[in-house]
């Protein structure tokens, strides 16, 4: 006995944005190395804070989104988790934006 709703595919895939452009971040830095032998410094210092930017943003709107969807009644776990997959991606995001400016902005010689 309750509202059987499941969470629509606008969400999911807003759910889903944040990680494939934290894993672009990962591919463009080279797994974070110093010397990146893949993109030009421009892509991977201006280009993964932009990622980094969107990627949180895209997941705070998630995580809101998760919040309005979920039922009142009813089963809320799937809502939940991907409220708490949201959150997940908002705290790697900083992470990698942490790590970015760690590794190359203040790097010594």
């Amino acid at each position: 006995m309750g509202e059987k709703t499941k969470p629509s595919k606008t969400l999911l895939i807003v759910t889903f944005i944040p990680i494939i452009l934290n894993v672009l971040v990962f591919i463009v830095t080279d797994g974070f190395n110093v010397h990146p032998h893949l993109t030009s410094p421009f892509i991977y210092l201006i280009g993964s804070f932009v990622m980094l930017v969107i990627a949180t943003f895209v997941a705070f709107i998630g995580y809101t989104m998760a919040k309005d969807e979920e039922p009142e009644w009813g089963s809320k776990l799937q809502f939940k988790i991907i409220q708490a997959l949201n959150l997940l991606w908002v705290l790697l995001s900083i992470v990698f934006a942490l790590m970015l400016v760690f590794v190359y902005l203040l790097r010594v010689a």
